[in-house]
């Protein structure tokens, strides 16, 4: 790689974009929404009139930027063009993508016996070991140390209790008849310390909620995708059964496409990774191929994982070939450092001469 395509890859990344913060607090969290995209007309957006209450230190030129504060220590407001959130949902949108949600409860507007609350519910009805301390699902692993410590002789207790009630679970190891006794032994209250439900913890103090709380839930699809499932997508050359999107190798398994992480699967991307990683003075990420999304899934936080393989079809791997009159070509400075066939070449035409012109002295 020389020196111009090391300085063209370091300035369209991520790294060129994201500064540093002079200290800590100065992102910490905060009641304050941060990062508040506002969006205004183009014409407005030549003049730098975003409605905020002061002057932006130069013209921006964008429709949407991204918004933090307007007084800080710094005296000027923190405001970034590159609102990149929005164009990923934009490009998210645009690539067609159906996003499927799984909701990990059913509808309360039907009621039934499958409709009854599990947060905190009985051993019989949820079969988690996090409901049986009286956990939530969605509870973290602070949470959880917090009530191992309370007990610090579960463990004893636990191997006492499968000699007096089951002792054949200690010579079989089978980790699903151990994860089952464990319940039962959580669920018959033998001096196990859970966690203690509040009234507090499902209400909100000084309009704040509280850490406890039942964490908001995302409705829907949080406004991210509304495409429908079996829509015919159709197209000037035909009807279009999958969906290709451009993207980079960032790891084994992993790849950046439309500003997310989506996992591959190894064997459609094993020629891409090799040919990418073998290419000489190229790095693996300057090469931008096709692949094939398969699914996209929104969990309950909040977070979006796409899926997708390989495609090997396309001419991505003579994109990166650039021809010398190109305006992009770098020549070095010492010939020396050129490629390996050109110096051979030269090496060898000079060892010619130098044979010719020794012949003749001799003669």
């Amino acid at each position: 790689m020389n020196n111009q395509e090391l300085f063209k890859l370091l300035k369209n990344s991520k790294v060129a974009q994201v500064a540093s913060p002079l200290s800590p607090k100065l992102r910490r969290s905060t009641s304050v929404p941060t990062h508040q995209i506002i969006h205004t007309p183009q014409s407005s957006a030549h003049r730098s009139n975003y409605g905020l209450k002061t002057s932006l230190p130069r013209q921006v030129g964008r429709s949407h930027v991204v918004f933090n504060d307007l007084d800080n220590f710094k005296g000027m407001p923190d405001v970034e063009k590159y609102s990149g959130q929005y164009y990923n949902l934009l490009k998210f949108k645009e690539s067609g993508m159906v996003l499927k949600r799984r909701p990990n409860e059913p509808n309360p507007l039907f009621p039934s016996e499958v409709t009854k609350s599990k947060s905190f519910g009985s051993l019989e009805e949820d079969g988690n070991i996090l409901s049986a301390f009286k956990l939530k699902n969605d509870a973290s692993s602070r949470d959880v140390l917090k009530i191992i410590r309370k007990n610090p002789e579960l463990h004893s207790k636990f191997q006492n209790w499968l000699l007096e009630n089951n002792p054949e679970a200690i010579l079989i190891n089978n980790p699903a008849n151990i994860e089952r006794l464990l319940k039962e032994f959580i669920g018959s209250d033998r001096g196990v310390s859970k966690n203690k439900v509040k009234v507090s913890d499902f209400t909100r103090k000084l309009g704040k909620t509280a850490r406890s709380s039942i964490a908001s839930k995302v409705q829907g699809t949080a406004g991210f995708s509304y495409s429908q499932k079996g829509r015919l997508s159709n197209t000037p050359n035909g009807v279009k059964y999958n969906i290709i999107a451009p993207g980079r190798l960032v790891d084994d398994r992993e790849a950046a496409i439309g500003g997310f992480v989506s996992q591959l699967s190894d064997r459609s991307v094993t020629l891409q990774s090799n040919y990418s990683k073998s290419y000489p003075g190229k790095h693996s990420r300057q090469f931008v191929m096709p692949f094939k999304l398969r699914e996209a899934e929104l969990n309950h936080e909040g977070k979006v994982r796409i899926s997708s393989e390989g495609v090997i079809a396309g001419s991505w791997m003579n994109r990166m070939d650039i021809p010398l009159n190109s305006k992009n070509s770098f020549t070095p400075a010492n010939p020396n450092f050129d490629n390996a066939d050109a110096r051979n070449s030269d090496n060898s035409s000079l060892e010619n001469l130098l044979g010719i012109l020794s012949s003749d002295t001799k003669n």
